[in-house]
């Protein structure tokens, strides 16, 4: 980019109204200022005009002359720039600079063309007093080669000692090819997004029919706890597409916000419930994922939550017999609403989870991801009782921790679990796109 030049405030003189005295003044004044401005933009291997205050063309590089055909002799000292990107006349960017009109640029420049996305990057104002009024922009210029070209284009102001601007330098950059390499990207990456909803299509109907036939299969069990399981997998049948649907959603599919995702899906499960005996809170800030890592991710945190509510609405329904309560759980430190117990367990709550410990809400449910550097840490913990016969992991969970350590185990990661008056999960995981295959 042509570095900025200071320069002697130029003659106010009524007297040089001539195309030849313009010229030569500026000479001499270039010639004061010990800059060599005719050298720098000839030997430069970007195409780029200068014109002074009047809007007159004081230099048309070579880089110039070949990118648009017309040679510096024809158009020195005329307001001609205009003829190599457009049919009519009309003001170039650096026509603006000079006038201190920057707000009138994106007017003209976003009907130069239908296929024109012209972007502009500026920063100063003309009327500043200070170095540093620059602007840039790419558009679409039909007019230019056989099929138009795409155009990167930057505009500095030349200003005197004063501040003031006497003229402008705009430089120019054929990406033609670098835009037509990103509508490319954009057309594959469209084409592997119908691909992929394709795909999660079929599989959703294939699932939809294995829910029929264990729905269907499930009439002829007598056993309630074989019942219980065929309605687990059931869940899993209705939650892995559902989880797929809502992630493809996202367009971009490499930065998924995880924490909005979450969010989203935890308030799907509230909704599944009248009546909520339960607290989510979710601690998950500026965590993006790839869809390889975010769709494991979010089945774990799916299946742990749900464990979580499943215990948190057992717990009101046991606390309606209390004596049976008492009776089943004598020997397990189950949390009141006063007492001894609820001190202890808030407090173990804080060294388990790292969690507020003045928060008495009983059926408390916490999902919190930080970004560790090497790896990621999820935590999902709830402060709900833990009960034996429903949620032993050695016997009915099973199923359900085959699923966390499958997907663990897909992340590359390890699952911990601790489990006292409330439990407390600890994922490590790395993002897939990040992890060595």
């Amino acid at each position: 980019m042509f570095k900025k030049i200071l320069l002697p405030t130029k003659s106010s003189d009524n007297s040089e109204n001539s195309e030849k005295s313009k010229r030569k003044k500026l000479e001499e004044l270039l010639d004061k200022s010990g800059i060599d401005l005719k050298e720098i933009m000839r030997v430069s291997p970007v195409p780029k005009f200068a014109i002074n205050r009047d809007h007159e063309v004081i230099y048309w590089n070579r880089a110039l002359e070949k990118l648009s055909k017309i040679n510096a002799e024809k158009i020195m000292g005329t307001n001609k720039q205009w003829k190599v990107f457009y049919d009519n006349q009309r003001p170039c960017m650096a026509d603006f600079m000079v006038d201190g009109r920057l707000e009138d640029i994106p007017k003209w420049y976003s009907i130069t063309n239908n296929r024109s996305k012209f972007v502009l990057r500026y920063q100063g104002e003309c009327d500043s007093k200070t170095l540093g009024n620059s602007c840039e922009a790419i558009s679409f210029f039909p007019k230019m080669g056989e099929n138009g070209k795409w155009l990167h284009f930057t505009v500095d102001a030349i200003k005197n000692l004063k501040g003031n601007v006497i003229g402008a330098v705009e430089s120019f950059e054929d990406v033609t090819k670098q835009i037509h390499l990103q509508e490319e990207f954009m057309k594959i990456r469209g084409e592997n997004e119908i691909l992929l909803r394709e795909v999660q299509h079929r599989v959703q109907n294939d699932l939809q029919i294995i829910h029929s036939m264990i729905n269907f299969q499930s009439y002829y069990l007598e056993d309630e706890k074989s019942r219980e399981l065929f309605r687990e997998i059931k869940n899993y049948t209705r939650s892995i597409p559902a989880i797929h649907e809502k992630l493809y959603q996202y367009r971009d599919l490499l930065n998924i916000d995880f924490g909005e995702f979450i969010k989203s899906l935890i308030s799907d499960l509230e909704r599944q419930y009248a009546y909520k005996p339960f607290q989510v809170d979710v601690d998950i800030e500026g965590i993006q994922l790839d869809i390889n890592t975010a769709i494991p991710c979010g089945l774990i945190v799916n299946e742990l939550v749900a464990d979580s509510i499943k215990r948190s609405i057992l717990t009101v329904e046991s606390e309606e017999d209390t004596n049976t309560i008492a009776k089943d759980y004598s020997n397990n430190s189950i949390p009141t609403k006063s007492g001894n117990n609820t001190s202890k367990s808030l407090t173990e709550e804080s060294e388990m989870g790292g969690y507020d410990s003045s928060i008495e809400q009983k059926n408390r449910i916490a999902v919190k991801i930080t970004d560790e550097g090497e790896f990621f840490l999820m935590t999902v913990y709830d402060n709900a009782p833990v009960f034996p016969e429903h949620f032993d992991s050695k016997n009915s969970s099973t199923l359900s921790m085959w699923f966390v350590n499958k997907l663990a185990t897909q992340l590359g990661g390890t699952v911990d679990r601790k489990q006292d008056d409330g439990t407390l999960f600890k994922i490590t995981f790395k993002e897939c796109s990040k992890r060595r295959i």
